[in-house]
């Protein structure tokens, strides 16, 4: 049995109405050629990630325009799942006429929103959210090479699926992972011969195991939330500059970076400044929300009606 056949055996798939339609009827779907590229006034770039091995590869087709340092084209061939499949259309619609920066930007919340019927279902699964995760991972590695940038190294944890520890580790992060299974949901990792989860399993000694993997990251992430947990009890008026900051960038990081980053954008301080009896945040928008429409209206006035309930009535936001 190949790992196509165990991988849909252990996770049956029931499509929604849109995952349905980009199945049966994708629109991106195929290649470019030179002549193409050409007639766009851009430059054909075409990479591979993944392998047939593990029942999931995919190849971009991109035409780059170098002046307007923008993807203004873009299709994929694909060797997988008929889930991987509806989510590769759609990552490839998303990447259309945006730069390089802006695709490494989308992120799950983003590219599975789009996937989605309707705004409060699931689009998929748990259990197949590793196709979202590999198609993510396939974006980043195309920019990667588009820019020229050296990609970054990660010793294999998983063979049968080809999971890296850093793909694991990122997982973890970004999805507040509990358990070895939720890894396995998310990533593959483990879906197979299982010797890669824990070191009590029947098999020859290994460098890397899930199991140590998950301990590592949730203690230094409990770490990481201990510090922030120390940030001064005592009114927002009262604290310096930088326990303003602090609780700032706490608050950002619970209550806003998740509603930009949906959209494929975030924010970063520049500044803060003590102006009267006010107080003045000087932001930067980042990613997909440098160029949005609301950045000045809607969203500014989320941002800071956040800020302003958490921590003090006289915050005022100021993006540059």
């Amino acid at each position: 049995m190949s790992k196509e056949e165990l991988t849909k055996n252990i996770h049956p798939e029931n499509y929604r109405f849109k995952l349905q339609m980009l199945i049966e009827r994708p629109k991106n779907k195929g290649i470019i050629t030179k002549e193409e590229a050409r007639q766009l006034n851009g430059e054909l770039f075409s990479i591979e990630y993944g392998s047939a091995q593990t029942s999931q590869m995919i190849r971009f087709y991109w035409v780059y325009d170098k002046e307007q340092n923008r993807v203004v084209s873009a299709r994929y061939t694909i060797f997988g799942s008929p889930t991987l499949l509806a989510i590769a259309d759609m990552a490839a619609l998303l990447c259309r006429n945006k730069t390089p920066d802006e695709i490494a930007n989308i992120n799950y919340k983003s590219l599975e929103y789009f996937l989605r019927d309707n705004p409060v279902d699931p689009a998929i699964s748990k259990e197949r959210n590793f196709s979202i995760i590999f198609i993510l991972d396939a974006l980043k590695y195309a920019v990667a090479k588009l820019k020229g940038e050296e990609i970054e190294e990660s010793p294999i944890v998983c063979e049968c699926a080809n999971i890296t520890k850093k793909s694991i580790k990122e997982s973890i992060k970004e999805f507040d992972l509990k358990s070895t299974q939720d890894i396995t949901d998310y990533t593959l990792a483990g879906a197979f011969c299982k010797e890669c989860i824990s070191s009590n399993r029947f098999s020859h000694p290994r460098e890397f195991y899930i199991e140590d993997i998950l301990k590592e990251v949730k203690e230094k992430l409990e770490e990481e939330q201990s510090k922030v947990a120390q940030i001064p009890d005592k009114p927002f008026k009262e604290m310096s500059i930088e326990e303003k900051r602090e609780a700032i960038n706490a608050v950002i990081d619970r209550h806003i970076r998740a509603m930009l980053v949906m959209d494929g954008g975030d924010m970063e301080i520049l500044d803060i400044k003590n102006n009267g009896a006010n107080t003045d945040i000087y932001i930067r928008y980042l990613g997909a929300c440098s160029g949005c429409a609301s950045a000045s209206t809607g969203t500014l006035f989320a941002i800071e009606g956040i800020l302003k309930q958490k921590l003090d009535p006289d915050i005022r936001v100021i993006p540059l």
